[in-house]
């Protein structure tokens, strides 16, 4: 903690020390160790080598915060460069508290727990992870250097004993500037979005997020962004149902004049998937598993065939292995 404070202060003028500044620099490593834990955790059955997937697999998520994480790197190691031990303080906690924390980790937690184990998807994120938790422990080695060590013995893979023996150069983005452009205005559109869902939460139409759908209504030329990204763009605002509608004729939507789409939430067609939660039109048609949706039926069939597999594996064979 006194490191971490040292790091926070800029030397170059009048060093402040109090119980209140104490506090928020707790609560700035508090926010970083569990960002390590999220992402070890969410690790265990990774390996880089086996698991890993190409730039070109990578979701538009995950190459959105690998382009994130890149800009911080860059920053972070230009600051220790010029010794300025508050900015890599400054943008090192930005990133956990924004990008990830707010954003990233919250928003991938549906594919981590209820994809498929092996599905392009999670794998894509486990990937982005494993390069974000590798990245993050080389940076803070200097100033938390208990911490990252001590996260360092859970990276799948790491090639050295201590990350203290590890270099450190920049990430290269994975991202256009095409994708770059395009991801920035579904994020600016996602904050646009939000408020809505809480309007909707306070006039109990709905109670968390997944119990809405959510419908933009504008002409062609503004739907075209968010259409291309459908799947992503539910996943960012975390609904069950995202729809596209033209605007009624005659009517004026105010949201028009600021050249965005208007906003409309309802309530989520169909039942709760008790694996998912989310509400879906076909929970109740698998007569195997009458409960949950179609999707998780997949990701339910996938991982018994897994573990019979495996299972099997361990059991004597009846003809030779070929």
């Amino acid at each position: 903690m006194i490191r971490l404070w040292v790091a926070s202060q800029d030397y170059r003028n009048d060093i402040v020390v109090s119980e209140e500044r104490l506090k928020k620099v707790s609560e700035t490593y508090r926010g970083i160790r569990n960002a390590l834990r999220y992402q070890l955790s969410n690790l265990y059955d990774f390996h880089p080598s086996h698991n890993a997937v190409a730039d070109k697999d990578l979701t538009g998520l995950d190459g959105w915060i690998l382009n994130e994480f890149a800009k911080l790197e860059r920053d972070v190691l230009a600051a220790y460069d010029r010794y300025e031990f508050h900015v890599v303080y400054q943008r090192i906690s930005q990133f956990v508290a924004v990008e990830l924390s707010s954003q990233y980790h919250d928003i991938v937690k549906d594919r981590l727990y209820t994809d498929p184990a092996n599905s392009t998807r999670r794998r894509s994120t486990q990937t982005a992870l494993h390069q974000i938790v590798t990245g993050l422990c080389r940076m803070l080695a200097p100033i938390l250097s208990f911490t990252a060590d001590e996260a360092w013995e859970f990276v799948p893979g790491a090639t050295h004993e201590s990350v203290h023996e590890e270099t450190v150069a920049p990430s290269r983005s994975v991202f256009s500037a095409d994708d770059e452009r395009d991801w920035s205005q579904l994020l600016v559109m996602r904050e646009r979005v939000l408020p809505e869902l809480e309007k909707a939460r306070q006039a109990k139409l709905i109670g968390k997020a997944l119990e809405a759908k959510v419908i933009l209504v504008a002409e062609k030329k503004l739907l075209q962004l968010p259409k291309r990204y459908a799947l992503e763009f539910r996943e960012i605002i975390n609904v069950s149902q995202l729809t596209f509608a033209p605007p009624e004729p005659g009517m004026l939507y105010h949201d028009h004049i600021l050249d965005q789409p208007h906003i409309e939430v309802a309530k989520a067609d169909g039942m709760k998937c008790e694996r998912c939660w989310h509400f879906e039109t076909d929970v109740g048609k698998h007569a195997d598993h009458p409960t949950i949706c179609g999707r998780c039926v997949e990701a339910v069939k996938s991982t018994a065939a897994t573990v019979q597999w495996t299972t099997r594996l361990s059991e004597p064979l009846p003809i030779p292995c070929r």
